[in-house]
């Protein structure tokens, strides 16, 4: 069993050699039979013909901007929380520093 990881030069030259030949003949293969591309389904909308279009547009109106007040009713309320955590970072560094600047007093006083 190999501790390092080295290989000869030659191994490593004829592994990337086929790889590369591999991946062509890949993109080859691919060229000969392409696979059809899904696409995403559009949505339809709502038919002209339909009885309540507008109340039904009205309502998905409503939804909309109800989901975008909800979020940036979360996005204030995390903002405040990172204020109030940078807040309370500040202060504790405030009191450490403070509580150095003490104990260096009374060391200082004691001598």
């Amino acid at each position: 069993e190999r501790l390092s990881k080295r290989v000869r030069l030659s191994k490593k030259y004829s592994i990337k050699g086929k790889i590369k030949e591999h991946q062509r003949k890949e993109k080859r293969q691919n060229k000969k039979n392409p696979q059809p591309q899904r696409k995403s389904k559009k949505d339809p909308g709502i038919p002209n013909n339909w009885p309540f279009k507008e109340e039904l547009l009205n309502e998905v109106e409503k939804q909309r901007l109800e989901a975008e007040e909800e979020k940036k009713r979360k996005r204030a309320a995390s903002r405040k929380k990172k204020a109030a955590k940078k807040a309370t970072n500040e202060n504790t560094k405030e009191q450490q520093v403070e509580e150095e600047e003490e104990a260096e007093e009374e060391h200082s006083e004691e001598e």
